[in-house]
C-alpha cells in the first residue's frame, strides 16, 4: 500500500460510491482474503462487542491481509431507533493501516463498504452453494443489504428475475420493489411469510432485530435445493426447522461457533463448511441437488478489510477521496 507520512485518506459514503467497485472485484477480493486465511497469511482477532440493550450496541473487528500489507480495524455501532430518525440503524467506519509501518492509511465510510463485503460473501457462497438455474428470489428485510444482494446474487446467478419482498415498512418495502424493477426484475410484494418463501430458490432474510423480536420464517416452506442467506444472524429463521436443511455453512467455523455459544449467531450448532473451505476447494460444497442449504453467518472483519483495501487501491488510482492532516 502506498504510504504518505503526513495525511491520512479519508473515503466518505460518496467517494465509496465513486470508487465504483464491481461486484466482480469485491467478490474477488473477499475470496482472496478467506484463501488467505486458509494458508494462514490472514489474521483475526476477537470481536469485541460493548452490549448496551436489544439490537443496541457497539463493536470492534481487528484483522491484518498479509499479502496485501495491511491491518484494519472496522468500528460500528447499531441503533434500532435510527430508522424512525431517518437514519441506518447500523454505522461505522474502516481504519487501514499499513502492517509493515504502523502508519494509518486510510477512514473509510463503513456503510457502503458493510454492504459492498456482506453481499460479496454471500455471493461467493451462492456461487458454490445455489442452483446456477435458480430464477426466483426472496428478499425479507427491504433495506441496503437487501439491495446489494440483488447485485450481487444477480452476478453470480444470472438467472434470478422474479423477485418477492417482504418487509415491516410499507415505504421502504415499496422503495425497495420499485427499485427492483427499475433494475429489471419482475417483482411482486409478499403478503406474508410463507408467501414470500414459497417457491423461492434464494432467500435472503435481512431483517434488524427489535424489541419483541420473535423467528417467523420456516425452512419447509422452501422448495428442495433451495439456497437460504441468513444475513441478520439467522434470527429470522425458526430453529424447529434447522433439520429441513441438508448443508449449513458460515464464514468462519470457529468464530460463528463462538457466536452461537454467546447467544449472538442462531443457527445449528454444527456447521459443513465454512467460506475458506469452500473457496479452496477443501469442502466440496453440496452434496446433492436436492438439498436445502443455508448459510449463515455473523460477518467477518476479513471481509471488511479486502473491500477497504480494494476501495482504497481505486481510490488513489482515480484520485478520490479527502487527504487530513495527522
Amino acid at each position: 500500500m502506498p504510504i504518505r507520512g503526513d495525511t491520512l485518506l479519508y473515503l466518505s459514503s460518496t467517494d465509496v460510491l465513486g470508487c465504483r467497485l464491481e461486484p466482480s472485484e469485491a467478490i474477488a477480493a473477499v475470496e482472496a482474503a478467506f484463501a488467505a486465511c486458509a494458508a494462514g497469511t490472514a489474521r483475526v482477532g476477537a470481536k469485541a462487542p460493548l452490549p448496551l440493550g436489544t439490537g443496541y450496541f457497539f463493536q470492534t473487528m481487528l484483522g491484518t491481509l498479509g499479502a496485501a500489507g495491511i491491518a484494519g480495524m472496522k468500528w460500528f455501532g447499531v441503533s434500532p431507533d435510527n430508522p424512525a430518525r431517518g437514519l441506518p440503524n447500523v454505522a461505522g467506519l474502516i481504519v487501514l493501516s499499513d502492517i509493515e509501518t504502523a502508519m494509518p492509511l486510510a477512514v473509510i465510510d463503513g456503510n457502503g463498504a458493510t454492504g459492498m463485503r456482506t453481499a460479496a460473501m454471500t455471493a461467493a457462497a451462492a456461487k458454490r452453494l445455489a442452483s446456477p438455474e435458480a430464477t426466483r428470489a426472496a428478499f425479507i428485510g427491504c433495506g441496503v443489504q437487501a439491495r446489494s444482494h440483488a447485485v450481487f446474487l444477480r452476478h453470480v446467478l444470472p438467472r434470478l428475475h422474479h423477485a418477492a419482498a417482504l418487509g415491516r415498512g410499507a415505504a421502504s418495502r415499496d422503495a425497495f420493489a420499485a427499485w427492483l424493477r427499475d433494475e429489471g426484475w419482475d417483482v411482486r410484494v409478499a403478503s406474508g411469510p410463507e408467501d414470500a418463501l414459497d417457491g423461492a430458490e434464494v432467500a435472503v432474510s435481512t431483517v434488524p432485530e427489535y424489541p419483541g423480536w420473535k423467528p417467523f420464517l420456516d425452512p419447509a416452506r422452501l422448495p428442495r435445493g433451495a439456497f437460504a442467506a441468513g444475513v441478520d444472524l439467522g434470527r429470522s429463521w425458526l430453529p424447529s426447522g434447522y433439520g429441513r436443511f441438508g448443508l449449513v455453512a458460515t464464514d468462519d467455523i470457529p468464530q460463528s461457533v463462538h457466536l452461537i455459544e454467546e447467544g449472538r449467531l442462531k443457527a445449528p450448532a454444527e456447521f459443513d463448511a465454512d467460506l475458506a473451505g469452500l473457496i479452496t476447494g477443501a469442502h466440496p460444497g453440496r452434496r446433492e441437488a436436492a438439498d436445502r442449504v443455508f448459510f449463515v453467518f455473523a460477518g467477518h472483519v476479513l471481509g471488511d478489510l479486502a473491500v477497504a483495501a480494494a476501495l482504497y487501491r481505486k481510490a488513489l488510482a482515480i484520485g478520490i477521496g479527502t487527504r487530513l492532516s495527522r
